[in-house]
């Protein structure tokens, strides 16, 4: 079935403690509506809407004039007997990739579909293919505005949790890809569902219900392109229920989501709420390694503690908190003053001294190696007193 949110229609109330603009009864005529897709070029909003607990799921759309929307309609030549939703459009709004559910032709039980907008209405729908779908569970696509890349949820294979995102590109002839799982930045050992990317805003947008939210499916961001920087949750916005579904409205700043509805017999429906921009911005930089001078920690002969914390070894301390997988290795090194195994000895103390500093900033003590290599890896050979100082130093390396 295409319905993600069913093992989750529990009946508890959400505390919303977020402001919300309008809920358009228009809009939210039926037991449930979600993944909001409004077309700004056409002044159309598309959702999905299931009727009653147990009915099918059915694309609609509603047309924005003179500041409210009009009555809702169905897609009556997309939606058939089993599931139709989720849909994502091309930029100019003639294109729709949407999840189908047990149609003749499905690899799976729910896959991708195009279809295209001719002469006032919309094709017959078309299966993306095996490069996209799998025998498993494909739903929720995004396409980037460009059309050159494709995001979806689904449960194939190969991924780190139940429902992951993944990504197809087309190719140059314009054929999909085989898709490519988004990694640990954003897919967790739960369900990653819900893609967005806010190209204005270089973000990318999805929801989760991994562990550290406030309860049910919480929205997260994270700078697009992806790093290996861990994705963020919005707490603006998020609430102690389901937050899935996001797309800018007619207005700046303004956004249509879903979420859970304070209504009798009525389960999600989609909100239009403000978002300041700010909400998108990173306030935390972005390190990047190989722009990290180390020459700032320095040693006195034959000591091996530090005064203090250097620019570098903060900046270390950010990427390591930014990167959760990367893994540290810290080398120590004297200078030729002493013998060679007291050099050694004090090698080993000087990398184990930057490692407590990293553990002392909850960086966790299984990503960091240490080791020691003495006088045998001077930088400067035949050194002055001066020059010395150059061999007492740290090397990190990272991986």
């Amino acid at each position: 079935m295409l319905a993600w949110l069913i093992p989750f229609l529990t009946l508890f109330e959400p505390s919303d403690s977020l402001a919300v603009v309008s809920v358009d009864p228009v809009i939210n005529a039926y037991r449930t509506q979600y993944f909001p897709q409004f077309l700004p070029n056409q002044q159309k909003l598309y959702f999905t809407v299931r009727k009653e607990m147990n009915s099918d799921e059915e694309i609609y759309y509603a047309n924005w004039k003179d500041g409210h929307f009009e009555t809702a309609l169905p897609i009556s030549e997309l939606n058939q007997e089993n599931n139709e939703g989720t849909p994502t459009f091309s930029a100019d709004g003639l294109h729709m990739i949407f999840s189908g559910c047990e149609y003749p032709n499905s690899f799976g039980g729910c896959d991708l579909y195009e279809t295209h907008w001719i002469d006032g209405s919309w094709t017959k729908p078309k299966n993306l293919g095996f490069r996209v779908n799998s025998h498993d569970w494909e739903g929720q696509p995004h396409l980037s505005n460009d059309g050159g890349k494709l995001f979806f949820a689904s449960d194939r294979p190969g991924g780190f949790g139940k429902r992951d995102l993944w990504v197809s590109t087309k190719d140059e002839a314009g054929q999909w890809q085989f898709p490519v799982n988004l990694g640990t930045s954003i897919n967790s050992a739960e369900d990653e569902q819900g893609p967005y990317l806010l190209a204005k805003k270089n973000r990318f947008i999805f929801s989760s219900n991994k562990k550290g939210g406030l309860g049910g499916l919480d929205f997260y961001q994270i700078p697009y392109p992806i790093s290996d920087q861990p994705a963020k949750p919005i707490q603006r916005i998020n609430t102690d229920y389901h937050d899935a579904g996001i797309t800018p409205s007619e207005k700046a700043e303004f956004y249509y989501i879903s979420r859970r509805l304070n209504k009798p017999n009525q389960d999600l429906g989609i909100v239009r709420i403000f978002i300041p921009d700010s909400t998108f911005e990173d306030s935390s930089p972005v390190i990047v390694f190989e722009q990290i001078k180390f020459d700032d920690i320095e040693f006195e002969t034959n000591a091996w503690q530090l005064d203090s914390i250097p620019p570098s070894l903060s900046q270390l301390i950010i990427y390591l908190t930014q990167n959760p997988t990367k893994q540290v290795e810290i080398q120590g090194h004297t200078d030729e003053v002493g013998g060679a195994e007291k050099n050694l000895l004090l090698s080993e103390k000087r990398a184990l001294s930057i490692k407590m500093v990293l553990i002392q900033h909850k960086i966790n003590p299984e990503r960091i190696k240490t080791i020691g290599f003495g006088n045998t890896q001077p930088k400067i050979k035949n050194p002055t007193a001066l020059d010395r100082k150059q061999n007492r130093r740290i090397e990190i390396i990272v991986h």
